[in-house]
């Protein structure tokens, strides 16, 4: 978890293709990039890429995309 080197936290809540999910975004320490500390899809944990995103926009799309299956969570 890399929350130390956050800037801000924020929860995230969403439903995408019948998908609930929350995550925890983060702002970077270098104040450009977005990552995801943890998440969790129908209230189950999932593993996140170790992954920063340009936008907040983009990140929203990530985690939905992770939430509905059209992006692969790494295995564990």
């Amino acid at each position: 978890m890399h929350t130390a080197q956050a800037l801000t936290q924020e929860t995230i809540f969403g439903v995408a293709d019948g998908a609930t999910y929350t995550g925890m975004l983060c702002l970077g320490g270098d104040g450009k990039r977005y990552f995801f500390s943890q998440a969790q899809v129908d209230g189950r944990p999932v593993s996140l890429p170790r992954e920063h995103f340009p936008s907040r926009e983009d990140a929203l799309r990530g985690l939905a995309d992770i939430a509905t299956g059209a992006r692969s969570a790494p295995r564990d």
